[in-house]
């Protein structure tokens, strides 16, 4: 059966981005006191943007990121490497609609790109969902482990 996700293997040149980019942002303190979703893209894309010559941000007018067109509707991830190699997403994780949204955008993303990025931020004071997608025996773990196998990577700050 062809798979509709764009076909890359865990190696070469974007592999290697991702992981200096899953690298750079695991260091980066994200404690900011606010729930506004663009403060940590501005805070992620200031860290990436230096790090990579072909860094792209939707909000940079002057620079085109790669739509992937599903279901009579265009979408754009918040960031990428490339203009198919890594899809990146920031969600604040507020409720489980965070969640849903971000991994349905992931697959979205994954269709136009070789590989997925989603950040979620974890503002809550127990750090609830950051405890629940570390902990290794949780079904989230084993959750996020079978989306790394369609090359969707998730980091929980």
């Amino acid at each position: 059966m062809k798979s509709a996700f764009l076909p890359y293997q865990k190696r070469g040149q974007y592999w290697e981005s991702l992981q200096k980019a899953k690298n750079i942002i695991e260091r980066l303190s994200l404690d900011i006191h606010t729930e506004k979703e663009s403060k940590f893209e501005d805070r992620i894309s200031g860290a990436l943007q230096p790090n990579f010559s072909d860094f792209i941000d939707q909000r940079n007018v002057k620079q085109t990121i790669t739509r992937v067109t599903l279901f009579g509707h265009d979408h754009r991830p918040d960031m990428s490497i490339g203009t198919d190699g890594i899809a990146i997403e920031v969600k604040v994780a507020k409720t489980g609609q965070s969640f849903r949204e971000a991994i349905g955008q992931s697959f979205i993303y994954r269709m136009g790109y070789r590989f997925v990025l989603v950040i979620w931020i974890d503002n809550t004071k127990q750090k609830i969902y950051k405890k629940s997608l570390l902990d290794l025996e949780t079904k989230e773990k084993d959750f996020l482990r079978e989306l790394e196998e369609h090359n969707i990577f998730c980091l929980i700050k």
